[in-house]
């Protein structure tokens, strides 16, 4: 069995039914506002954008309890107001036109004596059901009947009335057992949008005497959905796309002007059928009074290149009610097709040089920035004379467009004879099998030397000084640093007068290319005589077996003369013996007689014996201490003769004083005194010996 769905509170009503059971709102089956062909139409309400102020009967219901709180009056508060103002939908209610309510009009009923009867009225609406609309009232008459046995009046009020309700009635003052037909004025305010809706009114009528003696009848007010279709828009009207397939565009749904909700589904084409929409939804619920937007995406096939294409899009939404249609542009433009611009190619380096081998390796950069198509290439090379190999890590590449690869390229040329150069020119290829791209290079093959060609031979130090030795030490340095193959050499020495020895540790030695050895070198020869130099020239040979390098040397050979160094020793020993000896004592058992103020006292006062000989001793001893100083101060002089003249002096003294004692006296045993002034005499005379220059020749 089929059913209807409320979409306001979601009760499920019957499939003939126009207003829901639940909440009286109007389902819309019947106009075809919901429905498609027949079907029903279940939207979903997208982005509100604008919207009126309905009153819905969800608004209603939730009045009912205040607006039963404020029809609730004291009786006599309703007897003393009733009569006079009756409120009516907040207005004041007409004044009385009946004749029975002339007569009354000026004053209040009277109030009740104890034995009148007050009776409920008797109410019956001569219809039960109206529709009304916006700007069409509606009037019911209401047969009341006065069952009290006083003149009565009668309050009619609505019970929990929407608020868009204005309600009126005419006099209701009736005498007793009269019957009156009492108009009842049922309108929509102008101010509010009132959804189309069916509202049951309940309305109470109460005596004016006693407010509790009352009657309730109900009415059932229909609001018919009134208003247009909705509106659609399409924004913007116009769309450009440049370069692109894709775009969207803004559908809006206007139902502002209606009282009640519209669903429709949404549709566009194009006169081609080339156009693809998306709608989200494409069944859309516009509520009463509001207008929706919702995007739409689309895609359109591209024109052709540099080509501009107008396509007219209609946008439609419709249901059983009716349809609205929306008229689109879309203007597609494409930018012309790019030309292809051919691979660019570059070796890097473009110049080669290899100093040693026949290969060297190579960057192909392969640029593919300029074009916008697929490219395969294959890489191949080339050169004038055809002696030129090569390889390459990728003989095929793809490129993408926008794309640069690097490939890595290798090539072998025959190599040049030994310490020769030669250059090849030679190109890469890069072809697509239609054109050919090329770029041009070179590489120069280097042969290097033997390396004993480029090797340096040094002696360190060139030259050397030696005193009193026959053997100096010097470093030979082989320097391959400049070579690219190890270098042996063997190495051989002689002195040019032949009279030096040349001796080498290690004798031979292998020289790693970019470093340096070295060995040592020792060279023995005779020293030179005494104060005499000499200088042994020397040359030392590296050779590899083929090849040699020489360096020269000098050994500077002298030997110091030592006489003068042993004659101060010798005058210096003999001069401080000869002190000393002056000093001890002469004779054995005899203390030193040496010179003293008490004996130069006791010969002033003539308290020695003048002719005694030992007298002398001292004065002799005074003359060899002058005669030992005169000794050392002759290693001044250059030739030793005031030494050699004080030495012979002091031994012709101490001679020639013991000779005089032997005379005029006698001669004591000798003590150590004058043994040390004789050998001191001596070896200052052999050191003043030493002293005289050595003859030339």
């Amino acid at each position: 069995m089929a059913v209807r769905v409320c979409e306001v509170c979601g009760e499920t009503n019957e499939a003939s039914a126009r207003f829901c059971v639940n909440c009286d709102a109007y389902l819309g089956w019947d106009s075809g506002a919901a429905t498609l062909d027949g079907e029903p139409l279940t939207g979903i309400v997208p982005t509100v954008v604008d919207s009126v102020a309905p009153d819905t009967p969800e608004t209603q219901e939730t009045q009912e309890t205040g607006e039963a709180a404020d029809t609730q009056e004291t009786p006599d508060a309703a007897a003393s107001v009733a009569p006079t103002e009756p409120v009516v939908g907040g207005a004041t209610a007409p004044a009385p036109t009946s004749p029975g309510a002339a007569a009354a009009a000026g004053a209040q009923p009277p109030h009740p004596a104890a034995s009148a009867r007050i009776e409920a009225p008797e109410a019956v609406l001569d219809v039960a059901e109206a529709t009304m609309g916006p700007g069409a009232p509606v009037t019911i008459v209401l047969r009341l009947t006065n069952g009290s046995s006083i003149v009565d009046g009668y309050a009619i009020e609505p019970v929990a009335a929407p608020e868009w309700l204005e309600f009126s009635h005419g006099d209701t003052h009736l005498m007793p057992g009269q019957e009156l037909g009492v108009p009842l004025g049922f309108a929509i305010r102008d101010d509010v949008l009132v959804l189309a809706q069916r509202v049951t009114v309940t309305l109470r009528v109460a005596s004016l005497a006693e407010a509790d003696r009352s009657v309730e009848v109900a009415v059932q007010l229909t609001v018919p959905p009134l208003g247009p279709s909705a509106t659609l828009e399409v924004r913007p009207s116009l769309i450009r796309l440049e370069d692109h397939a894709a775009g969207e565009f803004t559908v809006r749904l206007d139902n502002r002007a209606a009282n009640f909700a519209q669903t429709v589904r949404l549709t566009a084409s194009d006169s081609e059928g080339l156009v693809r929409f998306a709608f989200a939804p494409d069944v859309v619920t516009v509520p009463a009074g509001q207008a929706v937007e919702l995007e739409v995406s689309f895609t359109a096939p591209e024109p052709e290149p540099g080509r501009e294409l107008t396509r007219q899009i209609t946008v439609e939404a419709g249901n059983d009610a009716g349809r609205a249609a929306a008229p689109l542009t879309l203007v597609q433009r494409t930018a012309p097709e790019p030309v292809d611009a051919p691979v660019r190619l570059r070796v890097e380096p473009s110049t080669l040089r290899v100093e040693h081998g026949n290969t060297a390796d190579f960057d192909v950069l392969l640029d593919h920035r300029g074009g916008h198509n697929r490219a395969t290439l294959t890489l191949s090379g080339r050169d004038p004379a055809g002696v030129v190999g090569f390889s390459f890590s990728s003989a095929q590449v793809v490129l993408e467009p926008g794309a640069v690869a690097h490939v890595r390229g290798r090539l072998a040329a025959p190599a040049p004879a030994r310490g020769q150069t030669e250059l090849y020119p030679f190109s890469v290829i890069a072809s697509d099998g239609v054109q050919d791209v090329e770029a041009q290079a070179s590489v120069e093959l280097a042969s290097p030397p033997e390396a004993i060609l480029t090797a340096a031979l040094r002696i360190d130090p060139p030259s050397q000084l030696v005193v009193n030795e026959r053997q100096a030490a010097f470093q030979v340095s082989v320097d391959n640093r400049s070579g690219v193959e190890p270098l042996g050499v063997r190495f051989e020495g002689a002195s040019e007068d032949g009279t030096a020895r040349l001796s080498f540790t290690p004798g031979e030695l292998v020289v790693p290319p970019g470093q340096a050895g070295s060995v040592r070198l020792v060279v023995d020869a005779a020293r030179p005589a005494p104060s005499e130099s000499a200088t042994r020239r020397f040359r030392v040979t590296a050779t590899d077996g083929v090849r040699s390098i020489t360096a020269d040397g000098a050994l500077t050979q002298a030997s110091a003369d030592r006489r003068p160094i042993a004659s101060r020793v010798l005058v210096t020993i003999g001069g401080l013996i000869v002190i000393i000896g002056a000093l001890a004592e002469w004779f054995a058992g005899f203390p030193p007689f040496l010179p003293s103020v008490d004996l130069i006292g006791m010969l002033v006062r003539a308290q020695v014996n003048l002719g005694d000989p030992f007298l002398t001793e001292p004065g002799v001893r005074v003359l060899v201490l002058l005669f030992g100083a005169l000794m050392l101060l002759g290693m001044i002089g250059k030739s030793g003769r005031l030494t050699r003249v004080a030495a012979v002096l002091v031994v012709i003294l101490t001679a020639a004083w013991l000779l005089f004692l032997a005379v005029v006296a006698f001669v004591p045993a000798l003590g150590l005194g004058l043994v040390l002034v004789w050998i001191g005499a001596v070896v200052g005379f052999v050191g003043g010996v030493l002293a005289r220059p050595r003859p030339e020749g």
